[in-house]
């Protein structure tokens, strides 16, 4: 059983990253004992909520207790609501990684599958897939030994250049009428969720990676790789084998051929092929 509270106070992460002398720079300051209970991302975030950036402007626009940005994030003039802090660290991302291990580890722990149609349910069951962290609409079907809501490959780099684990916390929401076929696999996301729009394909043997958003009615052929991050616009198509890199954006109704590595963003209506990647 994990001990660790349910809340910690923002100005105990603060004081924590103050210890490991990453802290820049503090605008505002987290109420003494005001409880930051969750993680969030930095667009999302809510009173309560921790989050972490480098998007510049992301702290004028916070809405959440406290952030752990970069000096670009922060660049934008801003004075933080009251209670609100913003952290300013030279490594925002491994900031957010020690903390979430520091204070929060009990958000990685695996929670019971949320079903809409009892059929899901069975159909897991019956197949042996392993089902944890997400919540699946009406008529979703997913195949035998399929794993859905596991942690990723989150890491950042400390300054000796060892891997730090980055706490997966978030989950998966898999829509109605989505397929997600034997053997394939769909990450949890790191903080926030992976999603799979309506109507979406999963063949088998495919990898989606944490927090990927998978459009309407894509297909994805069986053993393509969906790095982290991606999103594919509705309609999309990756064919067998193809890889696609962390972070790009696929627009709607693109075709990736079979066995591409694509690495830049896919304009909509787009056919790439060929290693690298390239438009057709």
């Amino acid at each position: 059983m994990n001990a660790r509270p349910s809340t910690v106070g923002g100005d105990e992460i603060v004081a924590y990253l103050r210890e490991l002398g990453m802290v820049e720079a503090l605008m505002g300051a987290p109420l003494p004992g005001a409880p930051i209970s969750a993680v969030a991302t930095d667009a999302l975030a809510a009173r309560g909520d921790l989050a972490w950036s480098r998007h510049p402007g992301a702290a004028a626009r916070f809405q959440g207790s406290l952030l752990i940005c970069s000096a670009e994030a922060a660049a934008e003039p801003t004075e933080p609501a009251a209670g609100r802090a913003i952290v300013v660290c030279p490594r925002p991302r491994l900031a957010m990684a020690l903390v979430a291990a520091r204070f929060f580890t009990h958000l990685a722990d695996d929670r019971p599958a949320v079903y809409a149609d009892p059929a899901t349910a069975l159909s897991v069951d019956d197949g042996r897939a392993w089902v944890r962290n997400a919540a699946t609409g009406r008529n979703v079907r997913i195949g035998p030994l399929a794993t859905i809501g596991c942690s990723g490959m989150g890491y950042e780099r400390d300054d000796q250049g060892r891997l730090v684990p980055f706490p997966q916390l978030g989950g998966v929401v898999l829509d109605e009428d989505v397929h997600v076929a034997a053997q394939a696999m769909i990450q949890r996301g790191a903080i926030g969720d992976t999603v799979v729009r309506r109507g979406a394909k999963v063949g088998p043997h495919v990898n989606v990676g944490h927090n990927a958003e998978i459009g309407e009615d894509c297909l994805i052929a069986g053993h393509a790789q969906i790095g982290g991050g991606v999103r594919l616009g509705s309609r999309v198509v990756v064919w067998q084998s193809a890889a696609i890199a962390n972070g790009v954006v696929v627009g709607e109704g693109a075709v990736i051929g079979m066995g591409a590595m694509v690495r830049a963003d896919v304009k909509p209506g787009e056919t790439w092929v060929g290693n690298p990647g390239r438009r057709l």
